[in-house]
C-alpha cells in the first residue's frame, strides 16, 4: 500500500471519527435526572517507544534483500495517563495504551461523569509515562542530512539514501501518533440535561470540547 493511499485511509478514518464525536454530543441520556455530564470519547494511536541503530554495509549486506533497512528499531507502544478533574477535584486517573495483541492500535477512551449543573472548572489531561530517547545525531528533515551534495560522486538528481528516508518514515509516524501530551482546561456553564464532550483533534492534535443536549 502507497503512503498517498495510507495518507487518503487516515484522513477518512479522522472524518469518520468526527462524525461519531458529533453524534455522541447529542446522544441521550437517562431521563428524570437533573444533573449534566462530562463524556470523555476520543481515539489516538500510541507512540511507539524505541531504541534504535543504524547498521553497517556490512551488516546489511548480510541481511535478506526484503530485511534490509538502514535503521533496526526494537520497542513497544507507550502508556498514557488520563488524568480528569472537576473543580480541581480528581474525578479519574486511568493509565491506557493501545489495543490488539500488541497494544500498538488506537485507544479507545470512553468514559462518562455525572455533574451537579451550574458552572464547573474542567480540566483533563493525557500524558505519556514512558520517555522517548532522542538521538543527538538524528539530522531534522529538510536539513540536507543524508541527501546527495553537489560534491558527492552520485547524480544531483540522485534520491535520498534509505537511512534518510527510514528516518522520515518515523518522523512522520510520531506526528501521526498523540503527543507526549495533551492538556484542556476550561470553566463552562453547563445546564441540567447537557453534554460535554472532550474529544481529540488529530489535525490540530489537541483536546476539544463540545456541548450538547441530551433527551
Amino acid at each position: 500500500m502507497s503512503r498517498t493511499v495510507r495518507r487518503m485511509i487516515g484522513v477518512l478514518a479522522a472524518l469518520a471519527v468526527t462524525g461519531g464525536i458529533v453524534a455522541l454530543s447529542r446522544a441521550p441520556y437517562a431521563t428524570g435526572d437533573r444533573g449534566a455530564r462530562l463524556r470523555l470519547s476520543w481515539s489516538g494511536r500510541p507512540e511507539r517507544i524505541e531504541r534504535c541503530r543504524e547498521l553497517t554495509d556490512a551488516e546489511l549486506a548480510e541481511r535478506p534483500a526484503h530485511m534490509r533497512q538502514r535503521l533496526e528499531c526494537e520497542g513497544r507502544p507507550a502508556r498514557y495517563l488520563v488524568r480528569v478533574a472537576v473543580d480541581r477535584a480528581v474525578l479519574s486517573l486511568d493509565t491506557v495504551t493501545g489495543g490488539g495483541l500488541r497494544g500498538d492500535r488506537a485507544i479507545h477512551m470512553l468514559r462518562e461523569y455525572r455533574l451537579e449543573s451550574g458552572t464547573r472548572a474542567i480540566a483533563v489531561t493525557v500524558t505519556r509515562l514512558d520517555p522517548v530517547e532522542e538521538p543527538d545525531d538524528e539530522p531534522e528533515v529538510g536539513s540536507g542530512a543524508d541527501r546527495p551534495h553537489d560534491d558527492d560522486s552520485r547524480s544531483p538528481a540522485a534520491p535520498p539514501d534509505r537511512g534518510y528516508r527510514e528516518r522520515e518514515e518515523r518522523r512522520r509516524q510520531r506526528q501521526e501518533a498523540l503527543p507526549p501530551l495533551l492538556e484542556l482546561d476550561t470553566t463552562v456553564s453547563l445546564e441540567a440535561g447537557r453534554v460535554l464532550l472532550v474529544t481529540y483533534d488529530p489535525a490540530a492534535r489537541r483536546l476539544a470540547a463540545l456541548t450538547g443536549a441530551g433527551r
